[in-house]
């Protein structure tokens, strides 16, 4: 019954809408208004915005290998992710550690990261961040967020 009621009143819809429109007498025309002619300085003009594109995490990946981070030293927006991922490995894990962990200096502590694995951090404010790698000490980075 509901499916009937409906369908009826979607046709008494249509007709009522159907001829809605007043067509003008025959001999009878509407005139066109023309607009002044103007010169192409008289247009109005409209500028688009040019839009910087947004760092994603991709473009601040800092790499860990063996020989050091790459890049050591990266520059960032304020509110900027930062990830570090471990492409360190090894044949030998007897001669040769490839796990890391980043520790910002006065900041924060990454969890340990095995090869393939990364970790992030959003940096809030702005400064310069020095960062180092606690399982082998001799790596060191900084982070500079403007």
């Amino acid at each position: 019954m509901k499916k009937f009621l409906i369908l009826l009143m979607a046709a008494a819809l249509l007709l009522a809408t159907c001829g809605c429109t007043e067509s003008t007498p025959e001999g009878m025309s509407t005139p066109v208004p023309t607009a002044p002619a103007s010169s192409p300085t008289d247009l109005p003009t409209t500028t688009m915005p040019t839009l910087e594109p947004t760092p994603s995490v991709n473009d601040n990946t800092i790499s860990i290998k063996r020989d050091g981070f790459s890049p050591a030293t990266m520059t960032v927006k304020k509110g900027s992710t930062v990830r570090w991922v471990n492409l360190d490995s090894t044949d030998d894990p007897a001669l040769y550690n490839p796990t890391h962990r980043i520790k910002i200096i006065g900041v924060d502590t990454g969890q340990t990261l095995s090869p393939g694995q990364g970790w992030s951090r959003v940096f809030t404010d702005t400064g310069s961040f020095d960062y180092e790698d606690m399982i082998h000490t001799d790596m060191h980075g900084t982070v500079i967020v403007e």
